[in-house]
């Protein structure tokens, strides 16, 4: 299936837009079996970004230099895209984010400039936080927003330094890149 994804700001502006195209619950993203990580993956919508993906940004369209998988849960406050260089995983970054409003064939979330960069290595790095603070007074979040976006980033960082649950999900080789539609839902 194909999905319009929609980016907006807290205020409800327009970032970016791109089309994806939703993998079904059974395509086998790399080598190992599923169902090892039932909980993490459990409701998450995953969509595959094809290298050359018309990337429709405020500021221009670009399209994709990496395939990317997206992984997207209903009722979480952050949402993964995996980057890669032909199969093999470049780096993942885990933005903060509104949980996503997901309808047929529509998926629409609110960014809130609070991102991580992980490596391969799960190593990683904070990248967002001084933006994230001063668009959080710009643009006034409230303050179940502001908690809700701390409390998901430590979720995300202590996952990192466990190295459990979800960046599991993240392959490091696909096991192809040429996902037909009877894997996409």
């Amino acid at each position: 299936m194909q999905f319009l994804v929609e980016s907006h700001s807290y205020d409800q502006m327009a970032r970016g837009s791109w089309q994806a195209h939703q993998l079904d619950a059974h395509t086998q993203l790399d080598e190992k079996p599923l169902g090892g990580e039932e909980l993490v993956q459990k409701d998450a919508v995953r969509l595959w970004l094809p290298a050359g993906t018309p990337m429709r940004w405020t500021s221009g369209t670009r399209p994709l230099r990496s395939n990317v998988l997206q992984f997207f849960w209903p009722q979480r406050w952050y949402m993964l895209s995996a980057f890669y260089n032909d199969r093999t995983l470049i780096h993942t970054y885990a933005n903060i984010i509104q949980p996503p409003i997901i309808s047929s064939g529509r998926l629409s979330y609110v960014e809130l400039d609070l991102s991580v960069l992980v490596k391969p290595d799960t190593s990683y790095e904070v990248l967002t936080q001084a933006e994230f603070d001063q668009t959080a007074d710009t643009l006034h979040y409230d303050e179940e927003t502001r908690i809700s976006a701390l409390m998901a980033m430590r979720a995300v960082t202590s996952s990192l330094q466990r190295s459990v649950g979800l960046f599991t999900l993240v392959p490091h080789t696909l096991k192809h890149i040429d996902f037909h539609p009877a894997q996409c839902s």
